[in-house]
């Protein structure tokens, strides 16, 4: 995307060099495979905000990285000597920043709604994660967990969005792992051909109408890259940030 620069560049490592930020600049420190730091993508490129990027190696953290956040975690926005992260205190940052695009509502009870349907959507996350970090091969729970968030996260779609006729605040904040769900169906072992299934409608008019979104699109990357990168994370103890470039 235009508004980009350097979303895929190349990951920095302990001893990298950091690039002097200009004055006025608004800088995105990312890693190109995290959910979190995803849902600070989208909200970027849905507000068409101009950002460099600077991905980071997340398990061998820059002395300039942690200086600037001690909890070594992305996303994180630096601007005129500012420093902010954690991903939806970002994405509410940057409204109030810019708020001519604003995402989230102006109304507070609507604004205070949106908030709410991300913590009532999180079990999606919680089941996702269930797959994710499962330590055998026995995936029961993990898709007892996954229907239940299925059937929450269907029964919560009142519209052609979570944020109403137009993508918004909380479309972000789990769209990051609807993206990663399908990673399920490549592991033979899991059992599970389809994502979501035939049993949620809705959710999959849902997730099809995300995919041709303008800034979900500029953004998305294959299930496989997704799935590789979570091998060498997990499996190899030895992820390759740059997979695809």
């Amino acid at each position: 995307m235009a508004n980009f620069a350097g979303l895929n560049s190349i990951t920095l490592n302990p001893g990298d060099e950091l690039p002097p930020l200009a004055s006025g600049r608004m800088r995105l420190y990312n890693m190109r495979f995290c959910p979190f730091a995803h849902r600070s993508v989208l909200y970027i490129s849905k507000k068409k905000l101009p950002v460099e990027v600077i991905n980071v190696n997340l398990k061998e953290k820059p002395d300039w990285f942690v200086q600037r956040n001690p909890l070594g975690k992305v996303p994180m926005i630096e601007h005129d000597g500012k420093v902010v992260f954690e991903s939806l205190i970002v994405n509410e940052y940057l409204d109030e920043l810019y708020p001519e695009t604003a995402i989230l509502p102006t109304d507070p009870y609507e604004r205070a709604q949106q908030k709410i349907l991300v913590e009532r959507l999180s079990s999606v996350q919680a089941a996702f994660f269930a797959f994710i970090l499962n330590k055998d091969d026995d995936y029961t729970q993990a898709i007892e967990s996954m229907e239940k968030a299925l059937a929450n996260a269907e029964s919560l779609l009142f519209d052609d969005f979570y944020g109403g006729k137009t993508t918004g605040y909380a479309d972000f904040a789990v769209w990051p792992i609807f993206e990663r769900f399908p990673t399920i169906t490549l592991n033979p072992k899991i059992g599970v051909k389809e994502f979501p299934g035939a049993k949620h409608p809705k959710l999959s008019a849902y997730i099809e109408r995300m995919k041709q979104q303008p800034e979900v699109k500029a953004v998305m990357k294959p299930v496989e890259l997704y799935e590789k990168f979570r091998q060498g994370y997990l499996v190899e103890k030895n992820p390759d940030y740059n997979l695809g470039i």
